[in-house]
């Protein structure tokens, strides 16, 4: 038996046969809009319109599996399910009531075979790619209509971690985005420790310090937790130690738990104590933040913004205490771009709810725009079927198709899945 995303795809995009509908019950159905799937609880359609023989009905249209499943569900108990005007079931296996006690017709949709066999084909297909076999045929066009979208709702997504805008002023704007440059910085795997230091340092105190790049270090070294047990490996950490104990008054809470920070199957330029060292620099020498990412006039200038670098110390290190051969410890290109696509563009998303004139969201597509595509294992595996991420904009809009949809086998919710779909009627036609 058909499952119940199945039988909602089914309702919402009219796939049923025959023009001569039914109720349960004998009486004649007309669709004439199937409504606005709803994705939260509730009734699974909003404003949905239907004739029952000549009368007009216009409410909620729920969808189950089987009949029976309204009482498993609790509906029959539940008034915000009493202005539900069609049941629509896979298996009719009962009648069913609200909690007034009214009957609820209910329609069991008719459709062809086919529709079922090529949606349990995909959802049984264990390659990486469940629709690998029709992919090929999905036209260009439409594929880039639903990758612009696709960008869009990734986009978004993340920009929603920034919606703790204390306000529009100048002071709102600098603190959002330091919070979301430090969890950028702690990029791939120690986003939460660097979180916690950002959130442990009062943005007033960072501003406060600025001019004074030991200071920045030995606040953001000291309340790291990584400080403490390197203190006496020498007169920098020892300098900075000293200082963090004059300076610590000012922070209200404890230090990172030192064994948060991730240094396993890291490659030496991205440790933790490189990062939170280039991250004292960028506060150093680019504040303030925002005011120079908004006056940025092209990408080149917008990534030389964030080519920190380390202090003099880290030039022989990686580690506190253990030297190592003399090299400049600057952000490369793609810890830039990674930036970038990460904080800068999702700010840019988010500075647009708190400020609709500013169109900053729209110079944040034509960042993505304007940047090479990414290169890791999942836009390598797109390639392999020919879909090919001419910038960063199609490359962020890849990822998203394959965590949120393939990945999950939601072809259903897929533009790409759904045109599949609906091809097996034009078929039968």
């Amino acid at each position: 038996m058909a499952g119940e995303d199945f039988i909602q795809f089914i309702w919402k995009h009219r796939l049923y046969k025959g023009k001569a509908l039914h109720t349960t019950c004998g009486r004649k159905l007309m669709v004439l809009l199937p409504g606005e799937q709803n994705f939260h609880a509730g009734p699974d359609f909003f404003n949905a319109r239907i004739r029952l023989d000549h009368l007009m009905w216009a409410g909620n249209v729920e969808v189950h599996r089987r009949a029976s499943d309204w009482y498993r569900h609790g509906h029959h108990i539940d008034p915000g399910y009493n202005n539900v005007i069609l049941h629509v079931v896979g298996d009719y296996d009962s009648d069913i009531t609200n909690s007034l006690g009214r009957r609820i017709h209910t329609m069991v949709p008719d459709y062809p075979t086919s529709l079922i066999l090529r949606y349990e084909a995909l959802k049984k297909n264990d390659n990486w790619l469940p629709c690998s076999s029709y992919i090929k045929d999905f036209p260009p066009h439409k594929l880039k209509q639903w990758l612009n979208r696709l960008q869009t709702q990734r986009t978004a997504q993340k920009s929603l971690r920034m919606d703790g805008f204390r306000s529009s002023s100048d002071r709102g704007k600098e603190e959002t985005f330091y919070l979301a440059l430090a969890s950028g910085f702690g990029l791939p795997v120690n986003s939460l420790p660097f979180e916690l230091l950002s959130k442990g340092i009062p943005f007033q105190q960072l501003t406060n310090h600025r001019d004074n790049l030991s200071d920045l270090e030995a606040l953001c070294f000291g309340h790291s937790g990584l400080l403490y047990p390197a203190r006496g490996l020498g007169p920098y950490p020892s300098s900075l130690w000293e200082r963090y104990l004059e300076l610590r008054h000012l922070l209200p809470g404890d230090p990172v738990p030192h064994h948060l920070w991730k240094f396993l199957r890291l490659r030496p330029a991205s440790f933790p104590t490189l990062r939170i060292s280039q991250f004292a620099f960028t506060l150093h020498q680019r504040a303030p933040l925002v005011d120079n990412i908004l006056s940025a006039g092209s990408l080149a200038e917008l990534e030389q913004l964030f080519r920190a670098g380390a202090s003099e110390y880290w030039d022989t290190h990686y580690l506190f205490g253990k030297c190592s051969p003399p090299c400049p410890k600057y952000l490369g290109q793609h810890t830039a771009a990674t930036l970038i696509i990460n904080v800068i563009v999702p700010f840019l998303y988010a500075l647009e709810r708190v400020e609709p004139g500013s169109k900053s969201g729209s110079r944040a597509v034509e960042i993505l725009s304007q940047m090479k595509a990414e290169s890791n294992q999942v836009i390598h595996n797109w390639q392999k079927f020919g879909i090919i991420a001419e910038n960063a904009r199609e490359s962020q809009a890849l990822l998203q198709l394959y965590n949120v949809f393939c990945k999950q086998k939601r072809c259903l919710d897929c533009q790409i899945g759904a045109s599949l779909m609906e091809d097996v009627i034009h078929e039968k036609k």
